[in-house]
């Protein structure tokens, strides 16, 4: 289905950094209330033999847990969207937002998800995962794989936000009546070890298969932990790994490979752009789109008219390839 150039692409551009939650500020911390912290094994435990929880309680955590860090407006679209997909399981697609938020404000207290906080402008910004304990207890129950690493916990802040950010672009695709399967949290293996990337979502229009990578990168860096050359090589060795990742794809399976990047906000965008654009083969880049929270929010989530792509390049200082002009028509759309 070709898509619709509705909205000029410098006006998505332009609105990548308006009105967001998930942004980075220099040296931020992401703390967890003090409630959240302990025992969580022996509280589902004490739950479970009390017959608080519900197999639907597993299912919400298992919508938490595949972005890691996310919202509850995140969880309630993935939650019936979920339903749709496995109509014969018990999954709480018909509970309406006020009830499934205190579902998940009592699941916190039952240790089975966490909050995260930090502050942006004043307010409290505040995400939920999943405790590592209820991560296995997920699997346990339904087989099915969640991200059960404590460590998880301690990743940095940025990672954190951004994370957050890619959940929402990651629940709008998986909205599409199109989508035949996702898979959050795939890997693939470069000569230093395991990159995990953030999701994988497949849909199929007609006799076209499409799998789409979603990738946040927030390019700030966070010098409390790393410095500029050791964040931009993290960068870099990512978008090496896309590129890898996206040919094995396209070798095994016969598709098209895409991949959704997500920024922070328009500075972002030009500095991650520069870098794909110099490791990517020219004609690969009608297949990389870029958006953000605030050009999503900015249509009202409307994710076609939130991302644009490169459709040039231009010489800049020591050979290097710079973005030249984009677009906002998609090559297809799934909705």
């Amino acid at each position: 289905m070709e898509g619709t150039e509705t909205r000029a692409a410098r006006d998505i551009v332009a609105t990548m950094g308006d009105k967001v939650l998930f942004a980075y500020i220099p040296e931020m911390e992401v703390s967890v209330p003090e409630s959240d912290r302990r025992n969580s094994l022996d509280k589902i435990a004490c739950y479970y033999h009390a017959e608080q929880f519900v197999l639907s309680d597993l299912y919400i955590g298992y919508a938490v847990s595949l972005y890691r860090f996310t919202i509850p407006k995140v969880v309630a679209a993935t939650v019936k969207v979920l339903g749709n997909f496995w109509p014969k399981k018990n999954v709480p697609k018909n509970i309406d937002r006020e009830a499934l938020l205190s579902r998940i404000k009592k699941m916190c207290g039952m240790g089975m998800l966490r909050r995260f906080v930090y502050q942006l402008n004043g307010n409290n910004i505040v995400l939920y995962s999943t405790t590592p304990e209820f991560s296995k207890v997920i699997y346990q129950a339904l087989k099915m794989n969640t991200d059960a690493r404590p460590e998880k916990d301690m990743i940095p802040p940025i990672e954190i936000v951004e994370r957050a950010a890619a959940s929402l672009v990651s629940s709008e695709l998986l909205k599409s009546p199109y989508l035949k399967a996702f898979d959050f949290m795939p890997d693939y293996r470069d000569s230093e070890g395991r990159i995990t990337f953030n999701s994988k979502l497949t849909h199929e229009v007609g006799d076209k298969r499409f799998v789409t990578i979603i990738e946040p990168f927030f390019t700030r860096v966070d010098s409390k932990r790393f410095t500029k050359e050791e964040w931009e090589r993290y960068l870099s060795r990512k978008v090496y790994g896309l590129r890898a990742y996206m040919e094995q794809i396209a070798g095994k399976e016969s598709c098209r490979v895409q991949l959704v990047v997500v920024c922070e906000d328009m500075e972002d965008f030009k500095k991650i752009a520069t870098v794909i654009c110099n490791v990517f083969p020219e004609h690969a880049l009608e297949q990389i789109y870029y958006t953000a929270e605030g050009a999503l929010k900015s249509v009202n989530y409307d994710i076609r008219q939130s991302m644009v792509r490169i459709t040039s390049l231009k010489q800049g200082s020591d050979s290097m390839k710079l973005p030249g002009s984009v677009s906002s028509k998609l090559a297809y759309s799934f909705f």
